[in-house]
C-alpha cells in the first residue's frame, strides 16, 4: 500500500496536470488528452480495456469500445496516470527518452502492483480534486451518511469510484 506522503504528492500532481489543462468538472478527458498532444484509439477487443502506448513526442491511449462512459473516463485518468507517474511525460524528459515499450492493460497484467494503485490514485484526483470532493460531498450529507449516488453524477464517476475517494479522504468509513 501507498504511504501518505506519495498519496498527496500524486494528487497534487493530478490536481497541477488538471489545472494547466483548464479543465473543469466533470473533466473532459478526451480534450485533456488533446491539450497533452496525444490521441484516443477506441476498438472492438474483449481483451483490452484500455492501454497506453508513446507515440514520437506524444502517445495514445486505446480503449475498448464496449465500456460505460463513466468507466471509460475513469480509465482515460488512469492511463495518463501511467503517462505520468511512470512514463515521465512531460515532467522527467530521462525517463520519457527511456521508455520504449510501455504497456498497460488487463490483458498485459496479472494482477495489482505499486504502479497500478499510483495510477488509480492519480485518476481519483484528476476526476475527483480533494477540496471540490468535501464539498460536493458535504453538501450531500445528513448527519454521518453521504449520498453516493449525487456525488458520483457530479463527477460523472461510478459509485465505487466516489466511495474509494471519499475513503481515501478520510470521509467516509471503510466499513
Amino acid at each position: 500500500m501507498m504511504q501518505q506522503a506519495r498519496r498527496d504528492q500524486i494528487s497534487r500532481l493530478a490536481e497541477t496536470v488538471r489545472a494547466t489543462c483548464d479543465l473543469t468538472t466533470p473533466v473532459d478527458v478526451e480534450l485533456a488528452v488533446r491539450r497533452l498532444r496525444g490521441e484516443i484509439d477506441r476498438v472492438d477487443d474483449a481483451e483490452i480495456e484500455a492501454k497506453i502506448e508513446k507515440r514520437g513526442d506524444g502517445f495514445r491511449i486505446t480503449l475498448a469500445n464496449d465500456v460505460h462512459e463513466n468507466r471509460r473516463r475513469f480509465s482515460v485518468a488512469h492511463e495518463l496516470g501511467h503517462l505520468f507517474l511512470h512514463m515521465g511525460y512531460l515532467i522527467d524528459k530521462d525517463r520519457w527518452s527511456q521508455v520504449g515499450t510501455y504497456v498497460d492493460s488487463v490483458y498485459y497484467r496479472y494482477g495489482f502492483n505499486i504502479e497500478e494503485y499510483e495510477a488509480n490514485e492519480f485518476a481519483g484526483a484528476f476526476l475527483m480534486p480533494r477540496a471540490e470532493f468535501v464539498q460536493v460531498a458535504n453538501r450531500h450529507r445528513s448527519g454521518d451518511t453521504y449520498q453516493i449516488g449525487p456525488i458520483a453524477e457530479h463527477f460523472k464517476v461510478s459509485a465505487d469510484a466516489a466511495k474509494i475517494r471519499g475513503r481515501w479522504l478520510g470521509l467516509f468509513s471503510w466499513d
